[in-house]
């Protein structure tokens, strides 16, 4: 945005807090997500889908708190975490914005949940604790869990959970909400959490989760072992199955026709609370889509196969979040912000999450407007006007406008760049 240094200054101290008139990430998601109450208006039945989205900036140096986060490839990274909620109703295709908080595992207050573990189950305030990797766990970090005021990925999406709960039932105590989660998120505490809300939930689990069913163990002689062992969910048999067909199926842009789903569910005993986990199975063409079936664990009532089906379905809006965040990190600059504080770097995505939230009245205002219509057309839209392609116009004029000051700088004319355009085979039929 900014012109020359001058102008930097001033919108970095905007963005920091460093001056009197500032922002501040609370207050500008605060306003996105009351907008979102509103949006969703006499809903009965409201999904939160939650996700956390790492913010790589794999070759920064000097960003505050910069932490570390994991690659598409899976690699260690620089970058922040965030852990961000949206709400979307079974009715409507529209995605509403409740929540986003970034961190880093660099920050002065974060624990580990690995380091946590560890000082709850110490009795002993003197006892040196390291964790699996050798690494000593700090008394500063000691005292943060005591004060209950440390953070980390767990207990922030803990906070969100509880806080979207609460806003979606503040002025409708009998709105149903279900909250969507990833299986990083399989964790009992989760299912209890959720379970207190009197909301329900649908989450993935891990493949290495056990039935309750057990399995005879032999000796090296032969003999029956009086150890217990439990059969894995991913390779037990199932109470009940049934099958459905799926027209088309978009994975990863690859379209699958006429999938068949098995769905298996039956009910399962965790810590003597009882829950219902279902067993999906996509194929095509006779073959498996996915090299394990996958997992899903639920608190509502199963008693038919059309619940079933709705449970697996409920899972799979979890695409809508992923499909926000990428338009963030694409076309809001998620990834390529330069601030370098912290407290910027946090106002900044909230910035970007509150014009992804107002986006709708955007759009309706900007159809009017001549200049719109001229973006758009300039990206190829096709008639079409929208905020995904003004931006796109945007893009093409900004490059064009680097263009013109490049051929100036160099002093190159525009036949130059005609007979070079002809000469490497680029120019349009």
């Amino acid at each position: 945005m900014a012109s020359d240094k001058k102008e930097y200054d001033v919108f970095k101290g905007l963005l920091s807090g460093d001056q009197v008139n500032t922002l501040e990430s609370e207050t500008i998601l605060a306003c996105v997500a009351e907008k979102s109450l509103s949006d969703l208006g006499s809903a009965d039945l409201v999904y939160v889908l939650h996700d956390p989205c790492d913010i790589r900036k794999p070759y920064a140096s000097d960003m505050e708190d910069l932490g570390t986060v994991l690659s598409l490839q899976k690699a260690v990274v620089k970058g922040y975490s965030s852990f961000n909620s949206v709400a979307v109703t079974p009715d409507k295709q529209q995605v509403h914005l409740l929540s986003s908080t970034v961190y880093s595992n660099t920050q002065a207050n974060y624990v580990s949940q690995e380091h946590l573990h560890l000082i709850e189950s110490d009795t002993s305030k003197i006892a040196v604790l390291r964790n699996k990797k050798g690494n000593q766990v700090k008394e500063e970090e000691r005292a943060l869990v005591l004060a209950d005021t440390y953070r980390n990925g767990a207990k922030i999406a803990q906070q969100q959970i509880s806080e979207s709960s609460i806003l979606l039932k503040r002025d409708q105590p009998g709105r149903l909400v279900c909250h969507v989660l990833d299986r990083e998120f399989d964790d009992e505490a989760v299912f209890e959490q959720v379970e207190a809300l009197r909301d329900s939930f649908v989450i993935r689990l891990k493949l290495n989760r056990l039935s309750n069913e057990t399995q005879a163990v032999y000796t090296p002689k032969g003999k029956i072992s009086t150890k217990i062992k439990y059969i894995k969910l991913i390779d037990k048999q199932f109470a009940h199955q049934a099958d459905f067909l799926i027209e088309k199926l978009d994975i990863k842009g690859k379209i699958y026709p006429q999938v068949n789903c098995l769905v298996e569910w039956e009910k399962l005993s965790i810590s003597g609370k009882s829950y219902t986990v279902l067993r999906i199975t996509l194929s095509c063409g006779g073959q498996a889509l996915f090299q394990h079936p996958m997992l899903l664990l639920t608190n509502r009532v199963i008693e038919n196969a059309d619940q079933a089906r709705q449970v697996y379905k409920t899972y799979i809006l979890r695409f809508k979040i992923e499909v926000i965040f990428r338009f963030l990190k694409q076309n809001m600059g998620w990834e390529t912000f330069q601030v370098r504080d912290f407290n910027a770097i946090a106002n900044l995505l909230a910035l970007a999450f509150f014009l992804v939230g107002y986006f709708k009245e955007l759009e309706e205002e900007l159809t009017k407007h001549p200049l719109a219509s001229f973006l758009c057309k300039l990206a190829l839209s096709k008639g079409k006007i929208t905020v995904f392609f003004l931006l796109q116009g945007l893009e093409k004029l900004i490059g064009y406008q680097e263009v013109i000051q490049w051929m100036k700088q160099e002093n190159i004319t525009h036949q130059q760049v005609t007979e070079l355009i002809d000469e490497l085979g680029l120019q349009k039929q």
